[in-house]
C-alpha cells in the first residue's frame, strides 16, 4: 500500500511537471514536434506511446520510477523534487528560464473548483465553470480540472470523516467505473459519496443500476440507484482531512 501511495505521489508530481511545461509551451499537445508523442519518445522510448502520457495524467496508469528518471534527464527536472517532493521542480538553469514565463509551480492557475453540495446538486453543475467561481490549487496536484467539496456525515468512516474535503474528477465514460472504488454520484437532489458496484440487466450486459455502499456499513445500509437517476459521476481522487 505504501508503494502504491508513493507511486501516486510520483504521478502527481509528473502531472505538475507536464502542466508547467505546457504553460511555458515547451509541450504543445497539438504539435507533432512538441506533443505527447514527442514526450513519449523521450521517456518511454517510442512515439507510438503518446496515449500513455494521457493515461498518466488521468491517473488511469501510474508512471514508473524508471520512466520518471528519464523525464528528469529529458527536461532537466530536479530529482529531489520528482522523487522526494522537495525543492523546486527544475534544475537551476531551467528553473530560472521558466520562472519569467510561467507562474511558479503552475499552481496559481487554480485547477480545483471549490463547490458545495447545493451547487453540485443544482441543474447548473459543470466542471467547466466560469472564471468567477472560486478555485484553488495544492502542491503536487497538477493536470486536469477537479471539483472539491466538504463531506457531511459519517457514512464513509473510517475512510472519509465528517468535515473532510474530497477532490474529484468527472468520469468521461461509465465504462471506466471500477467496482468498490469511491465515487461522488450526483442525482437530481443529492450528492452521494459511496463505493459502488455495477449492476447489469439479467439478459444483457447493459448497466442498469449502481449499488452504493457505505464504509460505515454497520450504521448505513447500501442502496440501489437506477442509472436513469444519475446525472453525473465523479471519481474521488484525494481527501483533505479536517484538523
Amino acid at each position: 500500500m505504501n508503494n502504491k501511495k508513493s507511486r501516486q505521489a510520483l504521478n502527481d508530481r509528473f502531472s505538475a511537471i507536464i502542466a508547467l511545461l505546457e504553460e511555458s509551451e515547451e509541450i504543445v499537445r497539438s504539435d507533432r514536434e512538441k506533443g505527447f508523442s514527442a514526450v513519449a519518445e523521450k521517456i518511454l522510448g517510442d512515439r507510438r506511446y503518446g496515449n500513455l502520457i494521457n493515461k498518466f495524467l488521468s491517473g488511469e496508469r501510474l508512471i514508473t520510477y524508471e520512466q520518471s528518471e528519464r523525464l528528469c534527464e529529458a527536461f532537466d527536472v530536479s530529482r529531489d523534487y520528482m522523487f522526494k517532493g522537495e525543492g523546486l521542480p527544475f534544475l537551476e538553469g531551467r528553473q530560472r528560464s521558466l520562472t519569467g514565463n510561467v507562474r511558479l509551480f503552475g499552481y496559481q492557475r487554480g485547477n480545483i473548483l471549490f463547490s458545495d453540495i447545493e451547487a453540485l446538486a443544482s441543474s447548473a453543475i459543470d466542471i467547466n465553470v466560469n472564471e468567477t467561481t472560486e478555485r484553488f490549487s495544492i502542491p503536487g496536484f497538477g493536470g486536469g480540472d477537479y471539483v472539491a467539496f466538504y463531506i457531511s456525515g459519517n457514512s464513509m468512516l473510517p475512510t472519509i470523516a465528517d468535515g473532510d474535503m474530497v477532490i474529484c474528477t468527472a468520469m468521461e465514460s461509465i465504462d471506466r467505473l471500477a467496482d468498490n472504488e469511491v465515487y461522488a454520484i450526483v442525482t437530481d437532489n443529492a450528492v452521494l459519496v459511496k463505493r459502488i458496484q455495477k449492476v447489469y440487466t439479467k439478459n444483457s450486459r447493459q448497466l442498469s443500476k449502481l449499488k452504493l455502499i457505505s464504509d460505515n456499513y454497520l450504521e448505513h445500509d447500501s442502496l440501489l440507484l437506477e442509472m436513469t437517476q444519475v446525472r453525473k459521476i465523479m471519481k474521488v481522487v484525494r481527501k483533505l482531512s479536517a484538523l
